[in-house]
């Protein structure tokens, strides 16, 4: 073992000391726009040894012969990392935006270990001022777990990411996602209200519009019907809003109106009609098939849990489940009653596609609460698919365990404005043996 190890450094080393000195390259490559363009040189052998598509480029039946490459929609300091990760298996990541650019090259050249490198770093390193170009990125590849990490971030780090920097260079789709939300860390509308105010002016010119008052209003036209006015006190919008100019003389008055007294008159159409502030969202959102009214003893050992479900109207991201199981009361023991299992989660897609994630996870029994199982990482479920969700405990649960009578079991359940529509979980070659129990609660987020 040793040995090996030894000589895979001494290999290491020599594809290191090619990319430093440059000898025997056979390929180069001009990386980037022409306007700020990088070139690098490679030696294809060792590229084609890298990557599945520099081997096609390469060697391939379609092989491009050409001793010079040019490389448009990669940034040069992606192309960069990427060279710098086949030569020596190494990554020194400075910012986030370079960890974002180096994925993107990664994603093109099928390089997945790099790509989950890039994730790890960003995952780490995102924050309030990078969160809304992380979210932008995230989006565009599908990583749905630092999905879920960015909007945790935007709903909890609120006005710090509205008055970041870079909010004014925020696209208009992550704009949009945001002034959605239902549940911002904020204290007041009007800091909503005057980032996007900004954010507009800055985006008026990027379009190459003079950022006067009308122009700010076009915009704003998308996204303009999600401020909450109706949430602001008086005061707030008279020195914000009914200010600037932005609103008409007659939408002003509306809503003075009813700032005065709630619901006095109509408001005119694509004013929000929200009146509730926003305020920071809970850890979770529970969705409950069911209550259980009483408890017994069960006849088999539990060993099995389970969930089928499809969402109707929205995607969601599932972090935890909960299970109606508690201790005996009269159960005494110096030892925690806590489990270890595999939980599995099936899909089947419209086109046919099966698809399986595996978490661990682990459990401890209590005596006055049901048990609720958090996920390390969370599940992302689409809107229309459907979906089980299984698991296994290493060992039965203890026969000192209370279950519950459940006998309505609810078949669609809306929570937050999230619909799920449930069917019966059964595992039929298994009953003999033990008894299968379905979750009682769904924990998400969105």
């Amino acid at each position: 073992m040793k040995d090996w190890q030894m000589d895979s450094k001494k290999v290491l080393h020599r594809t290191s000391s090619l990319l430093q000195n440059k000898s025997f390259t056979d390929v180069t490559f001009i990386v980037g726009p022409t306007t700020a363009s990088k070139k690098y040189v490679g030696h294809k052998v060792l590229l084609a040894m890298t990557s599945p598509v520099f081997e096609s480029m390469f060697y391939g039946d379609m092989a491009d012969k050409a001793k010079v490459i040019r490389v448009a929609d990669i940034a040069p300091i992606g192309f960069e990392n990427l060279l710098r990760y086949a030569y020596t298996d190494a990554l020194n990541f400075e910012r986030v935006e370079d960890a974002m650019l180096t994925a993107m090259a990664a994603k093109k050249y099928l390089l997945p270990h790099l790509l989950q490198e890039c994730f790890n770093y960003i995952e780490i390193n995102v924050s309030h001022t990078t969160v809304c170009q992380v979210l932008e990125f995230a989006l565009s590849l599908e990583s749905h777990h630092l999905v879920f990490q960015c909007l945790n971030i935007i709903d909890r780090q609120t006005y710090h990411v509205l008055t970041s920097p870079n909010f004014s260079k925020v696209s208009l789709a992550v704009l949009e996602i945001i002034v959605h939300r239902k549940h911002l860390n904020l204290h007041s509308e009007m800091i909503l209200y005057s980032a996007l105010f900004l954010w507009a002016q800055e985006e008026s010119k990027r379009r190459g519009l003079e950022p006067t008052i009308e122009n700010v209003r076009t915009v704003m036209d998308k996204i303009l019907p999600s401020i909450r006015f109706l949430a602001m006190t008086a005061e707030d919008f008279s020195k914000g809003p009914a200010k600037t100019g932005l609103l008409s003389k007659e939408e002003c008055f509306y809503i003075f109106m009813n700032l005065a007294s709630p619901g006095i008159t109509s408001v005119p159409q694509g004013i929000c009609l929200e009146t509730l502030k926003r305020t920071s969202p809970p850890e979770y959102y529970v969705c409950t098939r069911f209550k259980p009214i009483s408890f017994h003893t069960p006849i088999r050992p539990l060993r099995v849990f389970g969930i089928r479900f499809a969402l109707t109207n929205m995607d969601v991201f599932v972090v935890g489940l909960g299970i109606s199981i508690r201790l005996d009361t009269g159960y005494y023991s110096v030892r925690n009653s806590s489990y270890e299992g595999l939980l599995r989660c099936t899909c089947k897609f419209p086109d046919e596609r099966l698809a399986r994630e595996e978490l661990k996870v682990n459990f401890v029994l209590m005596k006055d609460k049901d048990v609720r199982i958090k996920f390390r990482k969370p599940l992302f479920a689409r809107k229309g698919v459907q979906y089980e969700i299984e698991l296994q405990t290493r060992s039965s649960v203890s026969q000192d365990v209370l279950a519950p009578n459940n006998h309505s079991r609810k078949r669609e359940e809306t929570a937050e404005g999230a619909t799920f529509q449930f069917s019966a979980f059964k595992k039929g070659h298994q009953n003999e043996l033990m008894e299968v129990m379905e979750f009682s609660e769904i924990m998400f987020y969105y």
